[in-house]
């Protein structure tokens, strides 16, 4: 017992301080309380007081525009509102002892005293107030009520296709012909041009809209197209994923050993890593420096090719080594080889620009024709591109097959499509997953055309010529005349070109000034430098004539395929990319031919053996009847021979009696 009461005494001290502390609370609660109802009937106040100055706003707007009509309109409804209207009413904090009360929208301010009601206002003038107008909009003009309306909501298709009749109509083109597949197919979506007459006027698809029907030049097999490209109607088929594994190589480290040379005393003026490298690259010259400076005034490349031109400007000193290496004033046999190749290099004034100046020449000879051929390849590609019929004809095979597919839909009102969409045909597969677009528009050409298409077989499935051994004639396909050129000029940067041909021009000028300028010094430019200055200005205007050839034939191509805002890299590298894809599917169409040509043949010497074994059989049977059928006749024989026997017999002893 004694425990217990020594346990709760702690606790009931502890009840006993929280009771006072709680009685304090209570006592400064109301003094609190009653603060914040009045600062809340202040705010209450206030907001009554700014609702019916909005009120009065409104009557009074009200009022001048019922005083602007012809009839008088009062705002009798507008003042019933009002009337009824009421503020809302906030409530009063309870005060300790009472309970709690909404506070009164009519309390008294104590700074402003208490709020007076609303006015009453006049009776309107004129009796009743008219009834307000009907709501809604006004019916459209030229409908009369009671008839039915014939305006006609027109689907995006219905318009597109109202569009391009009239495109149509405006650039002399034929009208896009309804295609009605029998069975649903699968939608190809490409890139179309943008149903513009300026997007298509001077264009390769204004050439093709202009052109008859595809199927009246064309045998396009609608039954084994949409075999091949019909809509899947369910499929349960999963989707494997297969797990690509990569093998990754391991790195080696290589261990540099450093090995220790016995030096010279010699001076050394520059820092041991410059020195070290340059070193390394005058030891590769088998001239003296002398030698060399002497190479570099006179010009002469056979002492100094480019590529000894090139590393000398690359060990060449800077201005802050030739002034250290200037200021010294001993012994020059007691500098390092560094040092004295500084030194001499550093005794011709203007060195450094002779030999940007040589790099010039010895480089141009070079740079020139590979400019040239590069401009050349890019006309003989745009030329090619823009003038080739069997590439137009291949464009004007996929717009059909493309619109074909889209049939019913918004996209098969175009008359072409973007240069980016022509990827998009190798990705498009067919129903069974064995094929894809591009392959059947290869197969299709091929066949059209005749390409490697021999009398034995007619299975749909045709490519570039295939000899008899199965193997493909790479030099035969539809479209390589027009490949090879798009090759050559994918290669070319413009870039590059524009600034080659730039920084010709500035050396050019360059080398004109030095040559004056050293006309009075005691190193002239030897004559081949004069002569090579006008053999490059006549170079120079080849180039840059063939260059402005190069960006207006350019223009052209890209502005005949729709692809204005293209640039030079763009536009090749989409044909080179479709170009290898189409070569590709055509591998694929011969390889299929040359695998089913040589079933054939195995089939068909299947079939000649078995017709051996069915003549083999044939003639062993033969054989057992007939040697079956003599043994049936030999008892017969054998009797008529005796019988043969004793007549003969019979005779002879005949013959003897006689």
């Amino acid at each position: 017992m004694r425990r217990r009461e020594r346990s709760r005494t702690p606790g009931a001290t502890y009840r006993k301080e929280t009771s006072v502390e709680s009685l304090r609370e209570l006592v400064r609660v109301p003094e609190e309380k009653d603060s914040y109802a009045a600062s809340l009937e202040q705010a209450n106040l206030y907001a009554c007081r700014q609702l019916r100055e909005k009120e009065d706003e409104i009557l009074e707007l009200r009022r001048k525009l019922a005083s602007s009509q012809t009839s008088p309109r009062t705002d009798a409804s507008v003042i019933s509102t009002r009337k009824s209207f009421s503020p809302p009413k906030l409530r009063q904090a309870p005060s300790p002892g009472t309970p709690s009360s909404p506070v009164s929208p009519t309390a008294k301010d104590p700074t402003s005293g208490s709020i007076p009601p609303p006015p009453s206002f006049p009776p309107a003038l004129g009796g009743q107030v008219p009834p307000p107008p009907p709501m809604g909009l006004p019916p459209p003009p030229g409908h009369l009520p009671g008839l039915p309306s014939h305006h006609h909501h027109m689907s995006p298709a219905e318009k597109r296709e109202q569009q391009a009749k009239i495109i149509a109509d405006e650039l002399d083109l034929n009208p896009l012909e309804k295609v009605e597949p029998r069975k649903k197919m699968r939608r190809f979506h490409w890139e179309e041009t943008p149903l513009e007459s300026k997007a298509i006027r001077d264009t390769v698809w204004q050439d093709i809209g202009q052109m008859d029907s595809l199927e009246n030049d064309f045998n396009f097999d609608r039954k084994q197209f949409e075999k091949l490209f019909q809509q899947r109607e369910r499929s349960s088929r999963k989707n494997k994923k297969g797990d690509n594994d990569s093998d990754e190589g391991e790195g080696t480290k290589k261990r540099a050993r450093a090995k220790k040379r016995e030096k010279k005393v010699v001076i050394e003026l520059i820092e041991s890593r410059r020195s070290y490298n340059v070193d390394i690259t005058l030891s590769r010259f088998k001239l003296a420096y002398s030698e060399m400076v002497d190479a570099v005034l006179k010009m002469d490349d056979s002492r100094l090719n480019l590529e000894g031109v090139q590393k000398l400007m690359s060990v060449f000193p800077s201005k802050e080594e030739i002034k250290l290496v200037s200021t010294y004033t001993g012994n020059p046999s007691m500098l390092g080889k560094v040092e004295q190749f500084f030194l001499t290099m550093a005794s011709v004034p203007g060195l450094h620009m002779r030999l940007k100046n040589f790099r010039f020449l010895l480089e141009f000879s070079q740079v020139a024709p590979k400019i040239q051929n590069s401009l050349e390849a890019v006309i003989d590609a745009c030329q090619a591109l823009t003038t080739s019929e069997k590439l137009q004809f291949l464009l004007r095979l996929m717009l059909f097959c493309g619109l074909y597919l889209n049939a019913g839909t918004v996209k098969a009102f175009t008359f072409g499509f973007k240069l980016s969409s022509l990827n998009k045909f190798k990705s498009f597969k067919s129903l069974d997953r064995s094929t894809t677009l591009l392959h059947f528009i290869v197969s299709r050409i091929n066949k059209h055309f005749s390409l490697g298409v021999s009398s034995s077989g007619d299975d749909g499935i045709d490519t570039r010529a295939v000899t008899n051994t199965g193997k493909t004639n790479a030099n035969q396909g539809y479209l390589d005349d027009v490949r090879e050129a798009v090759r050559k000029a994918c290669r070319v940067e413009m870039g590059y070109l524009e600034s080659e041909i730039k920084q010709t021009f500035q050396s050019l000028s360059l080398l004109k000034v030095c040559i004056r300028e050293a006309a009075t010094s005691d190193h002239p430019y030897p004559p081949k430098a004069s002569e090579f200055c006008e053999y490059v200005d006549e170079r120079y205007q080849t180039l840059n004539n063939l260059l402005s050839n190069c960006h207006r034939d350019f223009a052209e191509a890209s502005q005949y395929y729709g692809e204005k805002e293209c640039t030079w890299e763009e536009f090749f590298q989409v044909w080179e990319d479709f170009f290898r894809e189409y070569n590709m599917a055509e591998k694929d169409v011969a390889r299929a031919i040359a695998n089913s040509r040589r079933q054939q043949r195995i089939t068909e010497q299947e079939q000649q053996r078995r017709l051996i074994r069915r003549q083999k059989d044939r003639t062993r049977s033969a054989r057992r009847a007939q040697v079956a059928e003599a043994r049936s006749r030999a008892p017969k024989i054998s009797s008529l021979m005796r019988d043969d026997k004793l007549a003969s017999q019979m005779m002879n002893e005949a013959f003897d009696q006689l």
